[in-house]
């Protein structure tokens, strides 16, 4: 069984996030001298604030960045495919928090997976296809269902602990090349291959667009799934262009 897989994530805003970050900008400002050749109070004060303006906004630059850091940032939604069938999604905002989103996702992937076996139940083989989905969207789901005390099923951990090149894992960025140096965007790859790209949203509009326009994010995760299982069915030579 395949699953396509694509989560969309966002800063993290906890408050131990952000006293960490306010006590690192702290020790930076103190740290601020002006130059020996200022002699003006009112140069001095003014070069001081600059700096201090621009830490200020390094620590907030710093926060959006843990988006791609599964010990801070969070999952926004997490989109999915099982085989030909529909793109599902669970989200942030419709599960009420992130254990609950994850509690969710798992207990529908248990339910999709297992098969009677010996009198009982069972989960049958399964495999994860996503883009760089073994460098970071199964990362970033392990380190946040550590953090959330969330147990995976047995498959999903299985594919936490594997290598990308294990059978449950498909990455089709390495399946299109394993050399580092050549290892492509989603969107130059449906290119290439003559599939339709994203549009005009991207993934560096997310942490904004979320908090207000939630079902957009959601449209863009559920395409790319579907972009996902495209791409697969090129790169294993299922479909021909």
């Amino acid at each position: 069984m395949n699953i396509y897989l694509d989560i969309e994530t966002i800063p993290g805003s906890s408050d131990a996030l952000m006293e960490s970050l306010r006590a690192d900008a702290q020790k930076e400002k103190e740290a601020v001298r002006a130059p020996s050749n200022y002699k003006d109070e009112a140069k001095i004060a003014e070069y001081i604030a600059g700096k201090h303006a621009e830490i200020d906004a390094s620590m907030e630059d710093k926060r959006r960045r843990t988006s791609l850091d599964g010990m801070f940032g969070s999952i926004a939604c997490i989109c999915y495919a099982i085989d030909d069938g529909e793109v599902f999604s669970v989200d942030l905002n419709t599960s009420g928090d992130e254990k609950t989103m994850l509690e969710n996702f798992y207990s529908r992937l248990i339910d999709q997976a297992s098969i009677a076996y010996n009198g009982g139940m069972t989960e049958m083989d399964v495999t994860f296809v996503g883009h760089n989905v073994a460098g970071f969207d199964l990362q970033f789901l392990k380190h946040r269902s550590i953090i959330m005390g969330v147990k995976p099923p047995k498959s999903v951990a299985k594919a936490f602990a594997a290598k990308a090149w294990d059978k449950c894992i498909a990455d089709t960025m390495l399946m299109w090349s394993p050399d580092r140096e050549k290892r492509v965007s989603m969107d130059k790859l449906c290119k290439a291959l003559g599939i339709p790209v994203k549009g005009g949203f991207d993934g560096s509009m997310v942490a904004d667009t979320w908090p207000k326009e939630p079902e957009i994010v959601i449209a863009y995760c559920k395409g790319d799934v579907e972009r996902t299982r495209a791409m697969f069915r090129r790169l294993t030579f299922v479909e021909a262009a």
